[in-house]
């Protein structure tokens, strides 16, 4: 029985300018036959596949011709075109991404990133075995609606925050402006903040976008310090927040359900449950997240007891206290 032939699998154009732009930072001076070679095509293909690479890949200025060595170089050492999407996977990511990037819709930087994103993810061919279009469909994120920002409050900050400088503002209704180091652009729970240091009293604080006005950047310029980051100071994953002290919590938890709700989430990176005799459960964590803290407690009404520390103990009870009084009318 005749063996069945087995058709030649080419190249297509992306992918040859590819395994071109790959040689060309790593190889001495590839010349167009070197290319034609590597990647199984005419001299006629290569010389348009190089012409692509200077006008649709950004290698006009940077691709050059080098007559003595006789081969092709780049002029910047770190020039690479730009990776597209070769697998279902990813592309099925990059279309995830785009549905997650609506979370943050009305914002100045979804545009942009959607743009991004579903351009990536076009590349789709007609009989995917994984049928990204269809799969993207079937997966979503919830999440809270964001607000809208400002701009030109945006633009701002990110100058400020790419030259460290200083900024000053109006805030809500206080009297007097402010004036802070810009740290970092937070999202969290459909809200964008500001995470800055305040040296009027020399500590953190966040301020909400929505409620900027009169943003100005200051010519003065601050140090960024190595631990800036809000996730290397933030102890706890509650909400979004960071207190001056940091606490050992101990919680009774006495319902299987609320048990196995909190177990599903990583609150605290220390978080421990250790099953007591009486059927219960005992959660123990650190974390420098107080308030939001007394609010996680507080949501689940009889089923999370606070043992430690004293004042949330003491605050949780003044709270329970309170909602008996208006339950029973008092």
């Amino acid at each position: 029985m005749a063996k069945e032939k087995v058709k030649k699998q080419y190249l297509n154009g992306y992918e040859r300018i590819l395994k071109i732009d790959y040689m060309i930072s790593h190889m001495h001076y590839p010349s167009v036959e070197d290319f034609a070679r590597e990647t199984e095509a005419s001299i006629p293909t290569i010389n348009r596949d190089l012409r692509d690479l200077r006008t649709k890949f950004g290698a006009e200025d940077i691709l050059q011709y080098d007559r003595i060595e006789k081969g092709f170089y780049y002029t910047r050492s770190s020039f690479r075109i730009p990776a597209m999407l070769t697998s279902e996977k990813q592309i099925i990511a990059a279309r995830l991404m785009s549905n997650l990037l609506k979370l943050i819709k009305d914002t100045p930087i979804y545009k942009q990133a959607i743009e991004v994103f579903s351009s990536l993810s076009d590349n789709i061919e007609d009989d995917s075995k994984l049928n990204a279009k269809k799969l993207s469909n079937r997966i979503m994120f919830l999440g809270m609606d964001p607000v809208k920002i400002d701009d030109d409050i945006w633009s701002k900050l990110e100058e400020s925050m790419a030259k460290n400088n200083y900024v000053s503002f109006d805030y809500l209704n206080y009297d007097e402006p402010f004036v802070v180091a810009p740290w970092q652009l937070i999202y969290s729970e459909g809200m964008w903040s500001l995470y800055s240091y305040y040296p009027k009293e020399k500590e953190t604080r966040f301020f909400n976008l929505p409620g900027i006005h009169n943003l100005k950047i200051d010519p003065r310029t601050f140090e960024l310090p190595p631990d800036f980051e809000y996730s290397k100071r933030a102890k706890g994953n509650f909400r979004r927040y960071i207190g001056k002290e940091t606490w050992q919590y101990k919680l009774k938890i006495t319902s299987p359900k609320t048990l196995n709700y909190i177990k599903t989430y990583n609150w605290a990176e220390d978080q421990q449950f250790e099953t007591q005799s009486d059927g219960s459960t005992l959660m123990t964590f650190t974390s420098n997240q107080e308030y939001p803290i007394l609010g996680w407690t507080l949501s689940h009404g009889m089923y999370v007891q606070p043992l430690e520390p004293e004042w949330l103990v003491k605050e949780w009870g003044k709270n329970v206290k309170q909602m008996a009084r208006l339950a029973n009318g008092v």
